[in-house]
């Protein structure tokens, strides 16, 4: 499907219980997924950047309007209040209200964007609609999500504070000079195991929110994500690692250099002003890498679901 099929099916949009979730839309394309012994092979991450690239072309304006309504302008907003909030000001309680709003409205954009990347029936409209009621679902996967980081830094913490070290009020962060060897070392150890596996727990839920999306799957979304990752780990990390350092480069060199202007002309005694262009980059440039982001996810989730509906055509009974 080339871009220009993606711009014709816009504004085509058939409700979403008359139309077949993409795993169920095989053709030859799907089953060439198959090799010849009929055993499954892995998602081909060039076929998958293809298509990304074809959304991304062919339904730019859909994206970029949902891209400005639900990513770049509450970042703005948010960075609006952070810049003029002090510390145990009663404006820091509206700063955090405003950045769990934003959150939940960057989940939201990020469902709506998978909707419109997944399907080319989908319009703007519509998949506003399907974000909607997909909310509460992807919301509370995130929940779950954080709840798994919580009991995994409750141990850390705890063997950090057995150690002898003590928490600096001002700066938030352990004071590491008084603790002992031993009980730190153990939660260093531990810290590594859980980064490493916090990773690879990250990588297999890359489909997650397409899964949420098409499928319409509660808590059974993670272990069908953990199903369509299979055999395509270290190629998605792969590909993670060196979209996580274009991004990084980009955001440092964009903040950087408008930072640098913004003092110029705002004047070296204008932190709030320059905080806030500032913000608004980050904005800018973070939402456009949750874009293709989102899309590249979207499109790898219809290929593995396609992938694996193609072996369980060829293999019907196992």
């Amino acid at each position: 499907m080339r871009a220009r099929d993606w711009q014709a099916g816009a504004g085509s949009a058939r409700p979403r219980h008359e139309r077949a979730a993409p795993s169920r839309r095989l053709g030859s394309r799907a089953r060439r997924l198959v090799d010849a012994t009929g055993e499954n092979v892995m998602v081909r991450m060039g076929l998958v950047w293809d298509r990304t690239t074809e959304v991304l072309q062919g339904r730019s304006g859909i994206l970029a309007r949902l891209a400005l309504l639900y990513l770049f302008l509450p970042g703005v907003v948010s960075a609006g209040v952070s810049s003029i909030v002090t510390p145990n000001s009663a404006l820091a309680i509206l700063s955090g209200l405003i950045s769990i709003a934003a959150t939940v409205l960057l989940i939201m954009g990020v469902l709506a964007i998978t909707a419109v990347a997944s399907d080319p029936a989908v319009d703007g409209t519509h998949a506003q609609r399907i974000a909607a009621a997909r909310l509460l679902p992807a919301l509370a996967a995130v929940a779950l999500i954080i709840v798994a980081l919580l009991l995994v830094a409750l141990p850390i913490i705890a063997l950090i504070v057995q150690s002898g070290a003590t928490l600096d009020p001002v700066t938030q962060r352990f004071d590491l000079s008084t603790a002992t060897p031993g009980s730190l070392g153990t939660a260093g150890l531990i810290t590594l195991a859980a980064a490493v596996l916090g990773i690879w727990v990250s990588v297999k839920l890359v489909p997650l929110f397409a899964v949420i999306v098409n499928e319409r799957l509660g808590f059974g979304a993670a272990r069908r994500s953990f199903r369509l990752t299979r055999g395509s780990v270290l190629r998605l990390l792969g590909v993670i690692i060196l979209y996580v350092i274009v991004v990084l480069v980009a955001m440092a060199a964009a903040t950087s250099v408008v930072g640098l202007i913004a003092r110029l002309l705002l004047g070296a005694d204008a932190a709030s002003g320059v905080a806030f262009v500032v913000g608004v980059v980050s904005s800018a440039v973070t939402a456009v890498a949750t874009v293709v982001q989102t899309v590249f996810y979207a499109r790898f989730y219809v290929a593995a679901s396609e992938r694996a509906a193609a072996a369980s055509d060829t293999h019907p009974l196992t």
